[in-house]
């Protein structure tokens, strides 16, 4: 399967286009603070504990 990378990167920069076309430059450093902040709080949720942590939780 091939990955569209080019038309995946357009799709997204488009989004945020138009997410923050109206904002001020304060504003849109706020957008990008705030998805980072998501996206860190999303990866810690997904992230596996380290095996010497799962053998604790098990016993």
């Amino acid at each position: 399967m091939a990955v569209k990378a080019i038309e995946m990167v357009r799709k997204i920069r488009d989004k945020h286009y138009e997410e923050t076309k109206n904002l001020s430059v304060e504003e849109q450093i706020k957008f990008v603070r705030d998805k980072a902040k998501r996206l860190q709080e999303k990866l810690v949720e997904k992230q596996p504990l380290p095996v010497n942590d799962r053998a604790r939780k098990s016993t």
